[in-house]
């Protein structure tokens, strides 16, 4: 993301961050995944990991409103 963009409650200028995950291998950073969830008895959620895209999230500092993101890498 180029620039910080501006809480749309309070105008100021958002923090960027991530949201943590928790799994059985610890924790990891939210990632996106494109369709429905499938159920797998092995590894819980059938996912390609090549089209993962990982979930950025922006804080206002002044009121908490968080935004997340999943853009592509660049």
């Amino acid at each position: 993301m180029s620039g910080m963009p501006e809480c749309l409650r309070c105008k100021t200028p958002m923090e960027k961050g991530f949201v943590a995950d928790g799994n059985r291998s610890g924790d990891a950073q939210q990632r996106w995944d494109a369709g429905e969830p499938v159920s797998t008895f092995w590894s819980g959620l059938k996912v390609d990991r090549k089209l993962e895209l990982p979930v950025i999230t922006l804080r206002c500092p002044k009121c908490g409103m968080l935004e997340s993101y999943a853009n592509p890498a660049k």
